[in-house]
């Protein structure tokens, strides 16, 4: 193998005279060797050392000490190897006493110099037998790198101008190679950290780029006095204006008066109250009227940012994204050269770096103020979606679950999905992804507190350069107040449907059963003006009862109009008062069975009377509004009367069950079919079995409401062809009737 001549020892014994010649030569070998060091052959303390050793043995000095001043580390040999940790301290100590005397270039030699030293320089060198010491600078570019100290023990030596000049000539060399050492080390943390910033942009243009292609909104940052500093849009379609004519013009430059004058003043109220500010207006483009809003909030010293709703030139943006990143990737090129070239290029290349990270924290920002000032909820995932990149705050608003449960268990989306919507959304999910470009549902969230909201969400695939999925995106959208406005819409039309129904009914079945009385009426009021000279008393007598039945249909029927209409208007109150039932309903049977001209048998029964005692309270009487308990009964036994063939029997019965009074009433008519018994008690419905009965479909509502009001029950029993049971089930005390009870006896 072949060894380097410059990795060669240096031979003192072929050089017995010092000579300026034989300086000069050694000077050479020793630089040899430290040029091993910058090509990566030694390492520097190896190299520092033979350095050391070599100016020990050439100028035949006691101690050599080589201090290097970036890391306070000293490189020592000496004579009799007894240099060690103290006189490391003492010689640390004496460069940091004279760097301001070596940093102009000055040696220093003692003795014959005329600074002074420190108590411990001068123990350290009394102690030794100190004769001499020599210190020379590692100067370069007017920075001082350490220092070579030669220390000579015994006599004082009196050094020579060549000696001088070859310690010099080497620390000079020294200095030379710690300086680009120095800046070697700078170029590779440069280049590290210009590494780590491209990443970092690079993530930070993606998610810029996955946002401008679904949020449909910009940002324009402008300055108090409505200067515009950047603008960023969306859609092409709704302000077709370039970044090129915006920024550094006045908003009226660029947008009519009118709404320049609004952002100006929503921009002025907005820095001045640090609150967001929203400027709402029509602007006509394209033929069509937009409405657009914008969002201004401070974004810093003298400025905010608009967020511009609807007015985003996606396609614009995109294309302004890729020249920007083709203009940074060609200065990132020319840093790179530039960055090769180390004493040339090393500041700008700092100022480039700088002036990018200023750009990605604007962009980083401006992402920020985007995603966190609209009402909508974006998001970033993997393409199979098992994990979430990103989701905005507003997603806390709207599922009202914190983004770190998200961020930890994607799966938990799945989970708030209502059951009835899991499986169709889960479905469409499998079915759509990744297959198409777009995406877009409506379903229904269950809130951890239990509320139920309606989203509407759209994705999209974010692909890479090859074509491949990398990310989706996507926005959701709360539409629960939307759809709730549906569904009162759809609410609305079905009652006015109902109403109008109700209406055309109410004046068909009105209208039909006025005229027939109103037929009897005319009638017989005819024929007795005509014929009642010639007519005997009793036939008069009929007529005037025929009449006056007429006009008591009629009155009942306008009466239960009123009584429909007051209880749709709330106005039928309860009016409880003290109420002997046994009597009450047997002078009702007695009226009934008088007006029914013994047509039909009426039985009113109740249970024995020492029965009835035990079960109403003791001193208290029943508190019934006695004309809506009327209006129950007489409604049910009129039913039972029309709907039973003449001569038959009705049954009223009134029991007692604690405070409940019981009131059951019978016939043996028709019968009710099974199908009308769930529109029983609808207003104007009457069963399929009628026939040519007479009636309105009333009395049973006015029933039912009557029996609502005491805040009681009714059921049926019915067969057709046999009969019906009405059981009506009342309170006997209320709220009302309990109070004055309890006022008139306190001791209860």
């Amino acid at each position: 193998m072949i060894v380097s001549q410059d990795l060669l020892p240096i031979k003192i014994t072929d050089m017995p005279g010092l000579t300026e010649i034989n300086l000069l030569a050694i000077q050479a070998k020793i630089l040899n060797q430290v040029m091993q060091f910058t090509r990566g052959v030694m390492a520097l303390n190896e190299c520092l050392e033979n350095t050391s050793n070599h100016l020990l043995d050439v100028l035949q000095v006691s101690d050599c000490i080589i201090f290097q001043a970036s890391n306070h580390h000293l490189t020592i040999a000496s004579s009799d190897g007894a240099t060690g940790g103290h006189v490391a301290g003492v010689l640390g100590d004496f460069y940091k006493d004279n760097r301001e005397w070596h940093a102009q270039g000055q040696q220093l030699m003692i003795p014959n110099s005329n600074r002074e030293f420190s108590p411990t320089l001068q123990d350290w060198a009394s102690d030794r037998s100190l004769g001499t010491i020599l210190s020379v600078p590692l100067l370069y570019r007017q920075s001082c790198y350490g220092s070579i100290s030669l220390v000579v023990r015994g006599n004082e030596r009196e050094w020579q101008p060549q000696e001088i000049t070859f310690v010099q000539g080497i620390a000079d060399y020294w200095a030379m190679t710690l300086y680009h050492t120095q800046l070697e080390e700078k170029y590779q943390i440069e280049i590290e950290k210009r590494h780590n910033l491209l990443e970092s942009l690079q993530g930070a243009e993606a998610r810029n780029s996955a946002l401008l292609k679904i949020v449909p909104d910009a940002i324009l940052q402008v300055t108090r006095d409505g200067i515009c500093l950047d603008w960023k849009a969306g859609k092409t379609d709704t302000l077709p204006l370039l970044t090129s004519e915006i920024i550094g013009k006045h908003l009226h430059q660029v947008l009519p008066t009118e709404i320049a004058g609004m952002i100006w003043e929503k921009v002025e109220l907005a820095m001045e109250t640090q609150q967001i500010e929203i400027v709402e207006y029509q602007l006509w483009l394209n033929g069509k009227v937009r409405n657009l809003e914008i969002r201004i909030v401070e974004s810093g010293a003298e400025e905010v940012a608009a967020i511009v709703q609807d007015v985003t030139d996606r396609v614009q943006a995109l294309l302004t994204l890729e020249q920007v990143n083709e203009v940074l990737e060609t200065r990132v090129e020319q840093r790179t050269a530039a960055l090769r070239k180390i004493n040339q290029t090393l500041q700008a290349e700092i100022i480039e770096r700088q002036r990018v990270e200023d750009k990605l924290r604007t962009s980083e920002e401006q992402f920020r103020q985007l995603t966190e000032n609209i009402r909508e909820v974006f998001f970033l995932s993997t393409p199979d979606l098992n994990q979430i990149l990103y989701i905005s705050p507003a997603y806390e608003e709207v599922w009202g679950r914190c983004r770190e449960s998200l961020y930890e268990d994607p799966q938990t989306w799945i989970e708030s999905i209502h059951p009835e919507d899991c499986d169709r959304m889960a479905a469409a999910v499998a079915q759509k992804f990744p297959g198409e470009p777009n995406w877009q549902a409506e379903y229904r969230i269950i809130r951890p507190d239990g509320e139920e909201r309606w989203v509407w969400v759209r994705a999209f695939r974010v692909l890479n350069e090859a074509g491949a999925v990398t990310r989706i995106a996507g926005i959701a959208e709360d539409i629960t107040e939307r759809k709730q406005a549906q569904a009162n819409i759809l609410n609305a039309l079905a009652k006015e449907k109902e109403l109008s129904e109700l209406k055309s009914r109410f004046i068909t079945t009105t209208s039909h059963e006025f005229r027939t009385p109103l037929t009897t009426i005319q009638s017989s009021a005819e024929l007795l003006e005509y014929y009642g000279e010639q007519w005997s008393v009793e036939r008069k007598i009929t007529h005037l009862h025929r009449i006056k039945g007429s006009v008591i249909y009629m009155t009942k029927l306008l009466n239960d109009v009123l009584a429909i209409g007051k209880a749709e208007a709330g106005k039928l109150k309860l009016s409880p008062e003290a109420l002997d039932l046994k009597n009450f309903c047997r002078t009702l049977v007695e009226d009934i069975q008088l007006q029914n001209r013994n047509q039909h048998q009426i039985v009113f029964s109740t249970r024995s009377e020492e029965k009835s005692k035990v079960n109403i309270p003791f001193l208290r009487q029943p508190q019934m509004d006695k004309q809506l308990l009327r209006e129950i009964l007489n409604n049910l036994l009129s039913n039972a009367i029309k709907y039973s063939p003449e001569e038959s029997t009705i049954n009223l019965n009134l029991s007692y069950d604690n405070e409940n009074a019981i009131f059951q009433i019978s016939d043996r008519g028709i019968g009710i079919p099974l199908p009308d018994r769930e529109r029983l008690f609808e207003t104007f419905h009457r069963a399929t079995n009628v026939g040519t009965i007479p009636g309105t479909g009333l009395g049973l509502t006015i029933v039912k409401k009557c029996v609502d009001i005491h805040q009681g029950q009714i059921s049926v029993e019915s067969e057709v062809g046999v009969g019906t049971t009405f059981t009506v089930t009342l309170p006997m005390y209320n709220s009302l009737s309990t109070d004055e009870h309890d006022e008139e006896n306190p001791s209860n």
